[in-house]
């Protein structure tokens, strides 16, 4: 975008409010430039709303004035638009439903907070129609694996070193195995990953500590894992 410098803000203009919470809490979350600009245009524009349920969807973010230009410019256009939208529903920062009707389907969004909360519950509690001539339908939002958002949860941000091992795990782990490893060294308060692995290697050569009653007595079964193969050699 080329012109003439930006001349300053003015002493009093309309402004859109984002809790401080954003910038210690989700902002650590995101992970592109178009996450961050798909929860700042959402904000914006939900503010200058009043009904009871304040949304919008993608094509009325991307036809907003100049959001279309900053996608461009800072993220790659109409696509980091959609997949910033689903990071900030998978990190909690907005909330989104689909709205169907007429033959068609349309997501919509909205920012976390109590009004949007409460409007969604009534919602879909048949009290509140969104639309004329549409209902409600919710949105599978685990695009990722369920072992990310559970390192996020217990341990922090993922590198990429870490993103790596923990598709691995997934691969190797059932899910339930994973969550409760995660849910073991947290009451330990060992939040870490290195920890959790050694809880995991542990488990699937000796099998987790209630499950030892209930375990194969035929040679070899000491070795193996929680799906009944052999122990996976990857973590040794």
């Amino acid at each position: 975008m080329s012109g003439a410098a930006f001349s300053g803000f003015p002493g009093i203009a309309r402004a859109t409010a984002i809790p401080n919470v954003f910038f210690s809490t989700v902002l650590p979350r995101l992970e592109a430039p178009g996450d961050l600009l798909a929860f700042l245009w959402v904000a914006r524009l939900v503010q200058e709303q009043r009904a009871e349920a304040r949304y919008v969807t993608p094509a009325e973010v991307w036809a907003a004035e100049g959001a279309s230009e900053s996608f461009a410019q800072m993220a790659g256009g109409r696509p980091a638009l959609e997949r910033g939208l689903l990071r900030c529903v998978e990190v909690g920062a907005l909330l989104s439903v689909r709205l169907v009707g007429e033959g068609s389907a349309q997501p919509v969004y909205f920012v976390n907070n109590p009004s949007s909360r409460r409007a969604l519950a009534r919602a879909r509690a048949g009290e509140l129609q969104l639309r004329p001539g549409t209902a409600v339908e919710a949105i599978e939002t685990e695009s990722r694996p369920g072992i990310f958002r559970l390192y996020e949860e217990n341990i922090g941000t993922i590198t990429p070193l870490v993103a790596e091992r923990l598709l691995a795990a997934a691969e190797d782990f059932p899910y339930e195995m994973i969550e409760a490893a995660f849910r073991e060294a947290a009451e330990l308060n060992r939040r870490n990953w290195r920890y959790v692995e050694r809880i995991l290697q542990n488990w699937a050569q000796e099998g987790r500590p209630h499950e030892t009653s209930r375990r194969d007595s035929s040679p070899g079964a000491d070795r193996r894992d929680f799906h009944g193969g052999p122990a996976v050699a990857r973590y040794r």
